[in-house]
């Protein structure tokens, strides 16, 4: 091997061994490092030989290797027997047992990744690990496909997408056989690294390597850490931790994330851990648990900065940096009277340019939008959409200030809802692993709505056998008919959901949002049922039924804009999600209201006799 020349681990593996004398000895099985230096440094050989059916590994010196390369590796010394010779270090690291397959963390990326390959170069007369290979082209590479692999790049003008990370770069998440596991990424590897990118590390690891994690990092960065977890993460985290370690990180989680968390847990598990927290906590944390999750009391902070409205512009600024370090937001400051009632806000920027002297009461907002705590998480999200706040205060019956909702709070809830919404559109249950019995039971309500609508459209048409006997070529544009319609109610229903959101629309403005509807189809609707009177009377040469399909594609698409519009919001009031359900009722009633009216058209065009 050339001097400095770069050698992947596979192509050493299993490669023929052969000392001094040329005689064969066995095959590479492994190589032993010492984590000495900025790279680790080849100490040992290992070498593997079957006898007699059975499979057997010893250890030379790596002083004993003159050079290796595709061909194999060559001893500088004679093997007179396939014992490990004494004095031959283990090394601190196998890269096939400890690395090869394994899972690292990519310190720099931050991720987590698999190595499929290693990569080492002769440094200084030593070989060193210098990296690790986590591409595609790794696995080829082992495979012995890398030549043809290469031979297509070529033909297609694609590049080698080999993608090393430098040894500097990585922490091995495991080292050792899988019954000695230890971690190897340190303190300060994870103290550089933001509670996100470490969050996304915790959600890829399995319970083991997150415990390991999380016991090299203190409270606080565990917290906010788990903070950023997937909730069903969360609690499956803290399910496994010490119930102390746990209720100490809870304690400096802020309040609502915390309640979160506990209240995915099992009531039991919950209450020991709220038993071991700090008295004051605790008893935050239980009065948060008292309201509905899905509600604004279930989503608010108490951590919030609030002053007497008699104090002036300095005292409360003392007041904002006492309070800062435990509040959840210091851009509003809420103004009280004695009993805790809200009265006024103000924005920090208010406070900063006031005047010095001046009274809060002075230059505070007294229309304050405010929420109840038992109004919907929907509602809240959506005035603090529309009033573009970053925080909306929540109160009780009685007007005293019990919390703030956080726009990053409301950021998560509109992200819920729209996989919830996903869900219901699409029939798929919103869980990450739906069992068997989830996913038929969400979708059977759309088949049986389907099979009732089959059934309830053939009748329809059984009702008026007579003109389809005479006039067989009324079949012929029944799809037409069906099709254009349900696609209208679809358009009609997709605004009404949009406008409806989380709100109640009251019924003048479902009406002038239905005239609105209507006004922008009718021109639609003129134009398609021209084109359909044309194109029918093209294809059957009779006027009858060309003004049968258009008369009924006409009031087909008035009725599918109407439904379209009513229906969910009839649903709505009767406390029932807009679903992909509830959009194929629409549909089916869209299908049964225009074959009956296309069959009623023709009779009354065609006559009782059916005549064309």
């Amino acid at each position: 091997m050339r001097y400095g020349m770069i050698v992947y681990l596979s192509e050493l593996l299993d490669k023929r061994v052969r000392d001094k004398a040329g005689r064969n000895i066995g095959r590479v099985h492994d190589i032993g490092m010492e984590l000495k230096g900025g790279f680790p440094q080849a100490v040992s050989l290992l070498v593997a030989y079957n006898k007699r059916g059975r499979r057997f590994i010893f250890s030379l010196p790596w002083d004993w290797v003159d050079r290796f390369g595709e061909k194999g590796v060559e001893l500088n010394q004679p093997v007179p027997d396939r014992k490990t010779p004494s004095g031959v270090p283990a090394g601190d690291l196998h890269l096939r047992r400890n690395l090869l397959d394994r899972q690292i963390m990519d310190i720099h990326g931050r991720k987590v990744v698999r190595v499929n390959d290693l990569r080492l170069a002769r440094f200084d007369g030593n070989l060193r690990l210098t990296g690790v290979d986590v591409s595609g082209d790794a696995l080829l590479r082992r495979l012995g496909l890398e030549g043809v692999a290469n031979l297509v790049r070529r033909g297609f003008g694609i590049g080698r997408r080999e993608r090393a990370i430098a040894w500097n770069y990585i922490a091995p998440l495991e080292f050792g056989p899988p019954t000695g596991l230890k971690l190897t990424v340190t303190q300060k590897q994870l103290q550089s690294l933001h509670p996100t990118d470490i969050a996304d590390v915790l959600e890829q690891v399995d319970q083991e390597h997150r415990n390991r994690l999380l016991g090299l990092i203190d409270n606080v960065m565990a917290a906010e850490s788990l903070s950023e977890v997937e909730p069903e993460k969360q609690a499956e985290v803290v399910a496994t931790m010490s119930e102390v370690r746990a209720s100490r990180i809870l304690e400096v989680m802020p309040p609502d994330e915390a309640t979160d968390l506990l209240g995915t847990l099992p009531r039991d598990k919950a209450e020991r851990l709220l038993n071991i927290m700090g008295v004051q906590e605790a008893r935050v944390i239980r009065e948060l648990l008292g309201y509905e999750r899905h509600t604004a009391g279930g989503r608010m902070t108490p951590g919030f900065i609030a002053a007497q409205g008699h104090l002036k512009r300095e005292e409360c600024i003392g007041v904002l940096r006492e309070k800062a370090p435990s509040a959840e937001t210091i851009y509003y400051v809420y103004v009280l009277d004695d009993e805790g009632r809200l009265k006024g806000v103000l924005s920090l920027r208010d406070l900063l340019v006031a005047e010095p002297g001046t009274r809060l009461d002075e230059i505070m907002l007294t229309d304050v939008i405010s929420v109840n705590v038992d109004d919907d998480q929907e509602m809240v999200a959506d005035l603090i959409s529309k009033y573009n706040l970053l925080a909306l205060p929540v109160t009780d019956d009685g007007n005293v200030l019990k919390g703030i909702v956080t726009v990053d709070d409301m950021i998560d809830v509109l992200r819920l809802e729209s996989a919830e919404d996903i869900s219901h559109m699409s029939g798929i249950p919103a869980e990450e692993n739906p069992s068997l019995a989830s996913v038929a039971g969400s979708r059977l309500p759309i088949v049986l709505i389907s099979l009732l609508g089959g059934v309830i459209l053939a009748l329809t048409i059984s009702a008026f056998q007579s003109e389809v006997s005479v006039a067989i070529a009324l079949a012929f544009f029944l799809p037409l008919i069906i099709r254009t319609s349900q696609d209208i109610g679809f358009f009609s229903q997709a605004v009404v959901n949009e406008a409806i959101g989380g709100k109640e629309l009251r019924m003048g403005e479902v009406t002038r949002l239905a005239a609105s509807e209507l006004q922008a189809v009718l021109l639609l609707d003129v134009v398609l049922s021209g084109i359909a009177v044309v194109l029918v009377f093209l294809l059957q040469r009779t006027a009858r039924i060309s003004l049968a399909v258009g008369s009924t594609l006409f009031a087909a698409i008035i009725v599918a804009t109407l439904l379209g519009v009513y229906l969910p919001v009839l649903l709505k009031k009767l406390k029932l999600n807009v679903s992909y359900t509830q959009s194929r009722l629409v549909s089916m009633l869209i299908n049964v209201v225009s074959v009956a009216a296309y069959f009623a058209f023709a009779r009354v065009f065609l006559g009782s006799t059916g005549r064309l």
